[in-house]
């Protein structure tokens, strides 16, 4: 996989409400359009490499992880196997891009992250 691809991989989907939340967005502003594309891109428009596996190639490859390292140069950490999904984002543009000096990647990954760790019980 090209550096232009995210691999993310979570428990679960926020609402796109708790995602704006999280981020400190107030849902009616013109942030809130910027980073609803931010919500699309990464949680909507991805693909869902587990889910891949387990509708299409799993009769094909013997493990999720042989599937994802073989087809998608993908290496994960067992932990982060076991989540609900790996998403896969390309062509991560706008305030995500890494060229854009000013990107937010970062601040929005450690949301995830911070809203993945809100909900592990």
């Amino acid at each position: 996989m090209n550096d232009k691809f995210l691999v993310l991989p979570v428990r679960r989907i926020p609402p796109l409400g708790e995602f704006l939340h999280a981020l400190k967005i107030k849902p009616t502003g013109l942030a809130a359009q910027l980073f609803t594309c931010v919500y699309n891109q990464l949680f909507v428009w991805s693909d869902d490499l587990r889910a891949q596996y387990d509708q299409y190639y799993c009769v094909e490859y013997p493990t999720l992880a042989a599937y994802l390292e073989l087809t998608h140069e993908v290496y994960l950490d067992p932990a982060e196997l076991e989540k609900t999904h790996i998403l896969s984002v390309e062509s991560l543009g706008g305030v995500l891009e890494e060229a854009y000096d000013d990107n937010v990647r970062d601040t929005v990954l450690a949301c995830i992250r911070n809203l993945e760790d809100g909900h592990e019980d």
